[in-house]
């Protein structure tokens, strides 16, 4: 099925590093993703069989324990630049998975050592499953009729999973399979879910739902409507203001 998503560039690295770094360092926020757990976070999302809009999702990137934090940006630029810059990522994994999953790839991070660098899973899982936390009831039942499509994301995405990783002691000859695995995963997920999101955007369409909301793109947004960053708000009294931060 082609894509209706608006034809834009994926991030470069540098901004890729820039989105990382106000993650971890924005006023306003302490429990914020970083850049690796957002990418899991966000392809749950995609993979999602419910849909969920910017306005349900996006509070959780700010506050992964309780939803409720939002970042102070230092000007209007600079929030509607971070809000681009994560629309625009959302937006490159979806394309990418429904276009071109040969190069489908998880945003790991890695430990360097000493040359040899080692993929770390866990933020990334832990983004998964935050992600799909949004919609417990849907994944459930994904869960049990296919559990080898999640068992690495939960493997280092839960805290069962971190203790049998403990008791197991994993060879990193294993661990480096599975990080290889994930990206399998991911593609399984994404194409036993497809029939299943495709029912949710067909029923939406005839509702008040607009076009622009089911393809993540936030570059014209309903006065009206909630801000997307989150914070409750509706869009003209939230970022749709002019001179008005939050």
């Amino acid at each position: 099925m082609a894509s209706n998503l608006p034809v834009q560039d994926p991030l470069s690295d540098e901004e890729i590093e820039e989105l990382d770094d106000f993650l971890l360092d924005a006023q306003g926020i302490d429990e914020s993703m970083n850049v690796s757990m957002l990418d899991g976070f966000l392809t749950a999302l995609i993979c999602a069989p419910k849909l969920i809009l910017p306005s349900e999702w996006m509070r959780w990137v700010w506050d992964t324990e309780h939803g409720k934090d939002s970042p102070n940006f230092s000007s209007e630029d600079e929030a509607g630049r971070i809000l681009s810059m994560l629309m625009r990522h959302m937006n490159d994994i979806t394309r990418t998975l429904s276009q071109a999953p040969e190069y489908y790839e998880p945003l790991l991070l890695e430990n360097i050592n000493n040359g040899n660098p080692i993929p770390i899973l866990d933020e990334w899982c832990m983004g998964f499953v935050k992600g799909m936390s949004l919609d417990e009831e849907g994944w459930s039942d994904i869960a049990v009729a296919n559990p080898q499509w999640l068992s690495t994301i939960f493997l280092y995405g839960t805290e069962k999973g971190w203790e049998t990783l403990l008791a197991k002691d994993i060879p990193l000859e294993e661990h480096i399979e599975m990080s290889e695995r994930l990206t399998t995963d991911v593609l399984n997920i994404y194409a036993g879910l497809k029939a299943l999101r495709e029912s949710q955007i067909s029923q939406a369409r005839p509702s008040t739902v607009s076009k622009r909301d089911l393809t993540a793109d936030n570059d014209t947004q309903d006065p009206a409507g909630l801000c997307p960053c989150g914070s409750g708000k509706k869009f003209k009294l939230c970022h749709g203001e002019p001179g008005r931060l939050h």
